[in-house]
């Protein structure tokens, strides 16, 4: 099934951009700086690597170290409204800085909204395309056996980087990355992509990949791992 890169950004407003409409929660794409991008790489479905990309790197050698790797890869990016946010921000702040993306422009189905391959939206994808409402990643992550947000959410990130805490970010950010995971190894059961056998061999290694990693032990320590693994 060649590689699936599942990853999330975490942002900070941008201090060069001030917003004229500050009751927007979460501002458009070009307004958003990242000051974490989190990736899990999954080979066959099994996972191989978890890590921030360009970590103690400014934005734009953390987007250029990014960018390299996926035109040199080309995996499938999974994503949690990676349309509707990630990769507009992204795309927005490589626009920023100068830095080029041609295997993202040049690949119709990275951007194609109803294609898996390129890049999978799972919440896009779990709405029918904007048939039905759509519905948070904490909620899908409970519905399959996964604890959601664990102490910290999005509204908290910019006061914890003005904190220094950029280190409990990068935390919070892996485990939305690994709960996303788990969601996407579901999606795929549904989607018949993989069967039931093959599934709960895919999921008992994502929960041993997970126990090893201190920064996903918020989230290693709350999984209702019966249900996860549909016993």
């Amino acid at each position: 099934m060649g590689a699936h890169l599942v990853l999330d950004i975490e942002t900070i407003p941008d201090p060069e951009l001030p917003r004229l409409d500050e009751s927007d929660r979460v501002p458009p794409p070009p307004f958003n700086q990242i000051v974490t991008l989190g990736c899990l790489l999954l080979e066959d479905y099994v996972p191989k690597r978890l890590g921030v990309v360009g970590e103690g790197k400014s934005e734009a050698e953390m987007l250029a170290d990014f960018t390299q790797w996926l035109d040199t890869k080309k995996p499938t990016v999974v994503t949690w409204n990676g349309r509707g946010f990630d990769m507009p921000v992204i795309t927005s702040r490589a626009l920023r800085h100068g830095v080029p993306m041609p295997w993202w422009f040049s690949d119709r189905n990275t951007r194609y909204r109803y294609s898996t391959e390129g890049h999978f939206d799972l919440m896009d994808f779990l709405a029918d395309f904007g048939a039905t409402k759509n519905a948070r990643l904490d909620v899908y992550a409970k519905l399959v056996g996964f604890p959601g947000k664990v102490g910290v959410d999005g509204s908290q990130v910019a006061p914890m980087v003005h904190a220094g805490r950029l280190e409990e970010v990068s935390a919070y950010c892996l485990c939305d990355v690994a709960q996303t995971a788990a969601i996407f190894l579901r999606v795929e059961l549904l989607r018949g992509v993989i069967d039931r056998a093959r599934y709960r061999a895919l999921a008992r290694g994502l929960l041993a990949f997970i126990d090893e990693q201190p920064r996903l032990c918020a989230v290693g320590k709350k999984i209702d791992r019966p249900r996860f693994l549909v016993e």
